[in-house]
């Protein structure tokens, strides 16, 4: 049985959107919560390496956002960002996927406003909100090892924090590694996790333009999704100012040019062209590139000894291909599920574990769903699921159902949104309707 022992300290590595979370989480749950970055974070923005690039904050990452700080969609709101719309369980959108275009996503109403916005609004605000909390404090510190625990005959327990510089290390009753893809938590034990990988080396460009009124014929997004046959794509997300963020991206390292004219044309080359439009419009940023070669999960949940007083969340412990917009959402359900597990084991000696499977339980979806899709290319390296084919043909056609159908449409939303997991596409009803609404249209001519 967990002994609920009180928490003295807690230090979050990472200062971004998991680290925050985490932070948020964690206060009032212990006496003192550091947050150690060694960045020194921007008065407005990002300090994720990818942050000043579009990102998406799915349902039900809005929602821990909320359940953390009441109010926080409105702050988003009066500071500029997207409503989408009046309608909170209808948002319009230009979606095209599977040979079909879905015009609105089906949503639940979370009881709160609607926001669209970049990340680097979201995060400044989670920064601030958190940073405002009683007992949650910034060191600026860039953190070189763990100390580990001493005497104890098997296992490594974790004691705190070694930090450049100084030579005593920053005791701790809790470490949470929030630290990002490029986590050396792994490299600082003596049995790392084993890890898994897929291969896509995706390239992507990031754009930003003026908003009308009126564009994409009033869809709060657009999204045309890559094919089987065409390994590109292309995404509008609103943001703040009245701005459109455009993403032009490619598998396999196809990127999209940085110039107007290139830009526009490998706009064109897409399923649907409607994004070169947008792109005929000055741009109010310098283009930015980035790269990302494969998803990876650090399967923490599956060590025979965890070690004691650690968890690792967010990118550090899986980190997703972004064109399917899950890292953020994901990173927050994490820090829900810490908050959980605070609460029922304390600092008892199941934390760890228990951590560790509440990390992967989340992250499971997530994971199904980005690699699941990316295995559609024979060119995607890493270990294919069972059945991968099939599945990937069947949701096909749950998304042509979606099209036209507003059951199959909030179903396949809720997955999407991960305010349901991947397997609810699978219940009698929704099988039914995508089996009588999803068959693909027939060839012209």
């Amino acid at each position: 049985m967990a002994t609920n022992t009180p928490l003295d300290r807690i230090v979050v590595i990472g200062g971004s959107i998991a680290g925050l979370a985490a932070a948020a989480t964690a206060a009032g749950r212990a006496r003192e919560v550091l947050v150690v970055e060694r960045r020194e974070p921007p008065a407005t923005g990002s300090i994720a390496p990818q942050g000043h690039l579009p990102h998406v904050m799915l349902a039900a990452g809005s929602r821990v956002l909320e359940q953390l700080f009441a109010g926080f969609a409105q702050d988003l709101l009066d500071r500029g960002a997207s409503s989408g719309g009046a309608d909170p369980v209808r948002l319009p959108c230009h979606w095209v996927a599977s040979g079909s275009t879905r015009t609105h996503l089906q949503l639940r109403d979370l009881g709160f406003p609607r926001a669209l916005c970049s990340r680097s609004l979201v995060e400044s605000r989670l920064r601030a909100a958190t940073l405002a909390l009683p007992g949650v404090r910034s060191v600026r510190a860039s953190v070189e090892g763990l100390a580990l625990e001493s005497g104890r005959a098997r296992g490594a327990g974790v004691a705190g924090v070694r930090l450049r510089g100084v030579v005593d290390p920053l005791d701790a009753d809790l470490v949470i590694d929030a630290s990002g893809r490029g986590s050396h938590t792994e490299r600082w034990l003596p049995c790392p996790p084993p890890a898994t990988e897929v291969v896509v080396d995706l390239r992507y460009t990031a754009y930003v333009v003026e908003r009308h009124a009126g564009d994409l014929d009033g869809a709060a997004f657009a999204i045309i999704q890559n094919t089987r046959d065409l390994p590109r794509l292309g995404v509008a997300l609103p943001m703040e100012g009245q701005r459109w963020q455009v993403v032009l991206g490619g598998y396999f390292g196809t990127a999209a040019p940085r110039d107007g004219d290139g830009a526009r044309s490998f706009a064109r080359t897409l399923a649907d062209p409607v994004l070169a439009t947008l792109l005929s419009r000055p741009a109010l940023e310098e283009p930015a590139g980035y790269s990302f070669r494969s998803s990876r999960r650090r399967h923490w949940d599956r060590l025979g000894e965890h070690p004691r007083n650690l968890c690792v969340l967010g990118d550090a412990a899986a980190s997703f291909n972004p064109v399917y917009g899950q890292g953020m959402s994901a990173a927050l359900l994490q820090a829900e599920a810490l908050g959980r597990v605070l609460d029922r084991a304390g600092t008892g000696p199941e934390l760890a574990g228990d951590l560790a499977r509440e990390v992967a339980s989340v992250v499971d979806g997530p994971w199904l769903i980005a690699t699941g899709a990316d295995f559609v290319y024979p060119a995607t390296r890493g270990r294919r699921p069972p059945g991968n084919r099939l599945v990937n043909r069947y949701v096909d056609r749950v998304t042509r159902a979606a099209a036209v159908d507003d059951h199959s449409n909030a179903a396949l939303t809720d997955v999407q949104q991960l305010t349901a997991p991947p397997a609810s596409l699978f219940r009698p009803g929704v099988l039914t309707r995508t089996l009588r609404h999803g068959a693909r249209p027939p060839q012209r001519g």
